[in-house]
Order: C-alpha cells, then structure tokens, then sequence
C-alpha cells in the first residue's frame, strides 16, 4: 500500500479571525484539525517539531490583533511559501 497523503488539498484559504483569539490560536485550531483528519485516514505524522517532511504545515499572513476580527489568509502545505508572494504588497 502506498503512503496516506498527509494533506488532501495544499495552498491559500480565508477563515474568520473571532474576537479574542490570536492569530496563532487560529493556526493551531487548524492544524489540530487537519493533524485529526490524517491520523484518521492513516497518516503517520512526525511530531510537530520535528525536521521530518510527513508533518501537517499551517501558517498565517499577517498577525491580527486579538481584539480584532477580520480574514485571516492561512498557508496549508506548500501554500505556506506562497504566503510570502502576497505578503509583498502594500496592506492599502
């Protein structure tokens, strides 16, 4: 049998940042989410800080205040290196 796929779909995604969570508590909710969502499929997964490449990848576009709500722009896989593309441009 081949290996599970740790993600089913890589790249950007919008979620809605609520009112007293930072930035990172959205991009942990997620990962935990996804982290579930593999193990369940049958993905062995290395623990989260290791250097290993069968891991679950999340991160954010730009940090939002916790008192804040808004979009909150999250890479997933190799969405993650295209955050910076966007990053580049001016916040206006």
């Amino acid at each position: 049998d081949p290996p599970v796929q740790v993600h089913l779909a890589e790249g950007l995604c919008a979620v809605h940042k609520p009112l007293e969570w930072t930035s990172n508590d959205v991009v942990s909710y997620i990962r935990g989410m996804l982290e579930r969502d593999a193990r369940n499929r049958g993905a062995k997964l290395a623990k989260r800080r290791s250097r290993s490449k069968n891991k679950v990848k999340v991160g954010h576009g730009g940090t939002l205040d916790p008192l804040a709500t808004g979009v909150l722009v999250l890479g997933i896989g190799s969405g993650t290196k295209d955050l910076q593309h966007y990053l580049s441009g001016s916040k206006k």
